[in-house]
């Protein structure tokens, strides 16, 4: 399989009018329905097939080449963010309140280029899934894709392929490791439940406020004493809820906790999951508290199996040059539901550097068309190494 370069390059200059009217009218997940419009106008007009209503608005297309052989899939993400934009751009977003501050509205953009290319060019044997995936932000869209038959619809699918840009990897770099790249995500809550009383008179009390302080306090123990130091663990506190501002003088009767947990290995995910019960429990007994505790599993941790690895490494070198491919890049602590798709086939996820931008999810950040031709290309390398 040729890969034209120049022709790359001409196919992304028309994608950037396409990311930036994603990038005008950006959809949170679920309600992805004019994106998935322009997304359907645009294959149809390419004479792609596709089918539709995987997880509401997800999309999958499929490009034959000219000859019989494997199948793989090559997915990208819809959805926006509940986020008032602040970057004052000309196509800067006009839904009021929705942003696209992940940079979605570039990688359906490159995953648009990389349909344009193959209807011309098919000189491979196999075929190519792209999947365009709704509600990747917070809701794990891909959960949804799988359950509505995605692949029983594709049974035939050996192995997928992901990408994401990166806020602070050099700009139209590409980076990855094998093994764990991003962590799992769970949002761990506790309920701590006393008498409660009058602030004046706390030894008539049980106090839930003195146990919930003696919780969040031990927690921060699991990673620095329970977790080996050649592991990685993250247990963070990210809302506590309890009485009322205008009552300072009464010691509540509940208080909550709610908060994120982070591992990339399973059996750490275990351990974080049973020591956060234990010292709930335990912390509550010693101040005659209740305690209720519930532990959700969101998202898995993102790993790139060897084999997969090898894959993404060659089309990352074929694409930017070895120099410019860190294939050792430091796991991060952000989660991917990309991680759903390879807890049933084999895959790899990618980063792609969108430089000294502002971060992922903030109001000023906002996504690089210079990567848009990396992109593009960086999946025809898959393809091109997957299927020749």
């Amino acid at each position: 399989m040729f890969i034209n370069k120049s022709e790359v390059i001409t196919i992304s200059k028309d994608m950037i009018d396409y990311r930036q009217q994603f990038h005008s009218y950006p959809e949170v997940g679920f309600k992805e329905i004019e994106t998935a419009n322009t997304i359907q106008s645009f294959l149809r007009e390419l004479n792609i097939s596709f089918k539709i209503g995987y997880a509401t608005t997800g999309i999958v297309a499929t490009i034959n080449g000219v000859n019989p052989g494997r199948e793989i899939c090559l997915r990208c993400d819809m959805d926006a963010l509940h986020i008032d934009e602040k970057t004052n751009l000309p196509y800067a977003s006009k839904n009021a309140g929705v942003m696209h501050a992940c940079g979605h509205d570039g990688h359906m953009a490159m995953m648009l280029g990389v349909a344009r290319y193959l209807s011309k060019h098919n000189d491979f044997s196999g075929k190519v899934h792209l999947l365009f995936q709704p509600a990747e932000e917070s809701y794990g869209g891909a959960k949804y894709v799988i359950n509505n038959g995605f692949f029983q619809d594709f049974p035939k699918i050996e192995a997928i392929y992901g990408l994401h840009n990166w806020p602070k990897v050099p700009l139209c770099t590409l980076a990855s490791a094998t093994g764990a790249l991003m962590a799992c995500s769970d949002t761990w809550e506790i309920k701590v439940t006393g008498s409660g009383g009058h602030g004046a008179m706390p030894h008539e009390v049980t106090d839930p406020m003195l146990a919930t302080s003696n919780i969040i306090m031990n927690l921060q123990s699991i990673v620095s004493r329970n977790i080996h130091c050649a592991r990685a663990g993250v247990v963070s506190v990210g809302y506590m809820n309890a009485g009322k501002f205008e009552s300072p003088n009464i010691i509540p009767a509940e208080v909550q906790l709610r908060g994120t947990a982070r591992a990339y290995e399973p059996e750490v995910r275990d351990l974080i999951e049973r020591r956060i019960g234990e010292i709930a429990a335990s912390s509550a007994q010693v101040h005659g508290c209740d305690v209720e505790y519930n532990y959700i599993r969101r998202y898995p941790a993102v790993y790139n199996p060897t084999s997969q690895f090898d894959v993404i490494s060659q089309a990352a070198k074929n694409t930017v040059g070895e120099e410019r491919f860190n294939g050792a890049v430091t796991p991060v602590g952000g989660a991917e539901d990309f991680s759903f798709y390879l807890e049933q086939i084999p895959g790899a996820f990618m980063f792609i550097g969108n430089g000294d931008s502002d971060a992922l999810h903030t109001p000023g950040y906002d996504f690089n068309n210079e990567l848009i031709p990396v992109g593009i290309e960086y999946f025809l390398n898959v393809v091109k190494v997957e299927l020749g």
